[in-house]
């Protein structure tokens, strides 16, 4: 497999925007490092060009941005991977899900079976709150990033060669610290907001090998 990354960035809901802005964090880490990433964003995050892609390229790690299902995770307003259907094409890659429930039956799936590749997701709702003001400009939501800038750290720990097991644990202990940073205000809207991250932290799991690195093996 190359080592490069395949990203998809679909932007056709207030959801899909704020991931995909905050993606940027990731595209960035993965420049800084050398590593080719190709993001597939907007129309171009459909199922036919991500079959093509990673068919062609045959990329080492996968991120998903996106809406999900147990079963599926889509891009721009379509599938883009279900299991029991094209889940074969993140067989043995490095995956990481930011998209609801998906780990709980895809995630399984793609792994199973499978000596090298690993699936970093959630096997409930991904949570996140934004602060409305900046709904135009997700980058200046301080509310929004205590949720997608922890999210952010299982990809860019994974650019930076560590392990997957690393990467989701490195993540967690985020979310922890800004559950500690948030309570300590001690009012009703900081319990909502830590009630959503610790969603987030018990529903992040990590299936296949957990030793898995991407800039381990050959390219």
């Amino acid at each position: 497999m190359k080592k490069g990354i395949l990203i998809t960035m679909p932007r056709h809901d207030d959801v899909t925007e704020y991931l995909s802005q905050f993606s940027q964090q990731i595209e960035d880490a993965a420049n800084k490092a050398n590593i080719e990433i190709k993001p597939l964003k907007d129309k171009d995050a459909v199922k036919d060009i991500f079959e093509k892609i990673i068919k062609k390229q045959d990329y080492k790690m996968v991120i998903f941005n996106g809406h999900g299902s147990d079963k599926a995770i889509s891009g721009n307003k379509e599938i883009l991977v279900e299991a029991g259907v094209n889940d074969f094409l993140i067989k043995d890659r490095i995956v990481y899900a930011r998209s609801c429930h998906a780990a709980a039956v895809l995630g399984v799936a793609c792994t199973k079976n499978s000596k090298d590749g690993c699936f970093i997701g959630y096997d409930r709702p991904f949570q996140f709150y934004v602060d409305t003001q900046w709904i135009g400009n997700p980058l200046k939501d301080n509310t929004a990033r205590l949720f997608l800038e922890p999210s952010n750290l299982v990809p860019i720990s994974l650019i930076k060669g560590n392990s997957a097991s690393y990467a989701n644990e490195n993540a967690k202990k985020q979310m922890l610290k800004n559950i500690r940073k948030i309570l300590a205000k001690a009012d009703s809207e900081s319990f909502k907001i830590a009630e959503a991250l610790w969603n987030n932290f018990d529903g992040q799991v990590l299936h296949g090998n957990s030793a898995a690195s991407f800039l381990s093996g050959n390219s």
